[in-house]
């Protein structure tokens, strides 16, 4: 019996319709009700009623459900194992800024790239980013800083200018608590510092772009981001370009050993990465 007779058995009884159940599996609804066929035929019984309006599973449908869920998932999870067993696997590690960054975008290009991979993606503290990677727990460490090490490879993946941005309700003049401040990094830090002192006593500081954006769309207040992502129209929270700081720059670093053991994974950096920025 092919294994996806039952994953199209599963779809069916969860859209408890054949026309939703093929357009989920990109199959026609003719495929689908002969798959459905041969597998009663198998279990040599009637796993749905078929009304005009309405399909419902019958006795043997329900017995029959968390068996080919348990069954599903079983294959799904041996070939997770025979991927990592045969190397056709990669694990990525980020800090919380950069996952936000930068993560989202090369998992999609290793999923491109190698679409039967299996991919693991873990946000860590800059220490452990740096453990694990030492460590050969991670192939591919993301931060926003490059990590100290003789044994790792930094190279920047992808580099934005900052500005100063504000919503529409804060005053002309800011004080301390109506800025938002977001780690950027230690050499950013410190620049910022110097043009906008307020920064140091910010209502709150976080390494969260994500958090840094819900308290300004309940707030309001000034926030320093990158350019590209303050100038976005697709926001809840409208912002407004008060300074551009072109000097100053966010940067989100790809970090890997020197030495790599899996020659594959200096595919995935050649594929990936290559002219990106």
């Amino acid at each position: 019996m092919d294994i996806r007779f039952l994953s199209t058995f599963i779809e069916v009884a969860n859209t408890r319709h054949f026309g939703k159940a093929a357009e989920n599996l990109f199959l026609t609804q003719s495929a689908v009700s002969a798959r459905i066929k041969l597998l009663e035929e198998y279990f040599q019984t009637t796993l749905f009623i078929r009304h005009r309006n309405s399909i419902q599973l019958t006795s043997a449908g329900d017995k029959l459900l968390p068996y080919a869920y348990q069954l599903n998932d079983t294959l799904k999870e041996a070939k997770r194992e025979l991927q990592l067993e045969s190397g056709e696997f990669v694990v990525c590690g980020a800090t919380q800024l950069a996952s936000e960054l930068q993560l989202t975008q090369t998992l999609t290009k290793i999923y491109e790239h190698f679409p039967d991979w299996s991919v693991k993606a873990e946000v860590l503290t800059l220490e452990g980013l740096s453990r694990q990677l030492h460590e050969r727990v991670i192939d591919l460490a993301f931060s926003s800083e490059p990590l100290k090490s003789e044994e790792v490879i930094s190279e920047p993946v992808f580099e934005q200018p900052l500005g100063l941005f504000a919503t529409n309700s804060v005053p002309e003049t800011p004080a301390g608590a109506d800025f938002v401040s977001i780690e950027w990094g230690a050499k950013a830090r410190e620049a910022l510092f110097q043009q906008f002192p307020q920064l140091r006593e910010a209502r709150l500081r976080t390494n969260s772009l994500r958090l840094a954006m819900a308290s300004l769309e309940d707030e309001g207040g000034y926030v320093v981001l990158p350019l590209d992502i303050g100038l976005k129209k697709s926001r809840s929270v409208e912002l407004r370009l008060i300074k551009s700081q072109a000097p100053v720059s966010v940067c989100v670093y790809l970090n890997h050993l020197k030495t790599i053991k899996r020659p594959i994974l200096q595919t995935v950096i050649d594929s990936v990465f290559h002219n990106i920025i």
